[in-house]
């Protein structure tokens, strides 16, 4: 069938809201997350963290904290005072996260933490006004409407805090996602939800995102970095065992799962035998911004100022 069929076929599903939850991928990822993913793309997550100033005493909300790779270092950041409160909605990736991150804070009296399995939206409508000094979102505003979701990021954060960004860009891992959109344009009826995901065209757009939500923007940028996998088997293992490939065990006929990454392996071995290599690019956007205002560590500096020099005094 063509690509009409294809059409049709995702046409349907969106008609009848049948879209795949990408939750059971990242479930089977969590094991292997830590082997795959995070020494790989990690260092990129901890370059846009870096980008961000937290100090102790910060009030921090992490959305999607997955394995906790980056709760972890947010953790030590703060020097065992303030607040992490993380979600996601993946028990797996929960388990691994608390067990890597909690014992760093049981000594640690003043510093308090909360991981919760749930909705990254729910979450921070659950969340006080003006409660947060930091907002991280690694690898997962795609999953959300982005400008609504960075809207409540604004009601959350106090005035001058700060959000920071890193997300999978729409036109990662090209080779891949071209030869698994021939498999389902040969055979339409292997589709059987849609993986709906906001994956931006460049930094540009996410840096839209947070002017629409009413943020500023202080930096955008975009990376690439190539995975290390140079065969085909190398290639869908990685994506498997790294959740990058989330939402495709419930987009699939179950049935037939194997039988569609045959097919994809067989077109990858193809383009390799064509070009001579199978080079796997993840292209990522980093964008952080602020809330308008100014922040109270600043405030505060300037307040303590004016005092130490007399100003307002009787």
């Amino acid at each position: 069938m063509s690509r009409i069929g294809l059409a049709a076929r995702a046409l349907r599903l969106t008609i009848s809201r049948t879209h795949a939850d990408p939750t059971p991928d990242y479930d089977a990822a969590s094991p292997s997350y830590d082997t795959y993913f995070s020494p790989v793309m990690g260092v990129h997550s901890l370059a846009a963290l870096d980008e961000a100033l937290i100090t102790p005493g910060d009030d921090v909300l992490e959305l999607a904290c997955g394995t906790g790779h980056l709760t972890h270092e947010i953790v030590r950041r703060l020097g065992g005072r303030g607040s992490v409160r993380a979600v996601d909605k993946s028990p797996g990736m929960l388990a691994v996260a608390r067990a890597k991150v909690e014992p760093e804070v049981q000594y640690s009296p003043e510093l308090e933490l909360s991981l919760e399995e749930g909705d990254m939206e729910e979450f921070l409508q659950s969340r006080p006004t003006a409660s947060a000094d930091l907002v991280v979102i690694g690898w997962a505003i795609c999953y959300s409407k982005p400008a609504r979701l960075l809207e409540q990021v604004k009601r959350v954060l106090r005035p001058g805090g700060q959000v920071v960004v890193i997300e999978t860009r729409g036109d990662a891992l090209k080779t891949l996602i071209t030869q698994l959109e021939k498999v389902f344009a040969a055979d339409p009826s292997l589709l059987t939800g849609l993986i709906r995901v906001s994956l931006p065209k460049d930094a540009a757009t996410v840096a839209r995102w947070f002017t629409k939500a009413g943020l500023t923007v202080d930096i955008q940028r975009d990376g690439h970095q190539v995975l290390p996998a140079d065969t085909p088997e190398a290639a869908l293992e990685w994506v498997q065992r790294s959740g990058a490939a989330a939402g495709f065990k419930d987009a699939v006929d179950q049935s037939r799962e194997q039988y569609a990454l045959d097919l994809i392996r067989s077109g990858l071995a193809e383009h390799v035998a064509r070009h001579g290599s199978l080079e796997l690019r993840h292209t990522f956007v980093v964008v952080t911004g602020r809330s308008p205002g100014i922040p109270r560590s600043t405030a505060a500096q300037g307040s303590s100022e004016a005092q130490r020099k007399g100003v307002g005094s009787a």
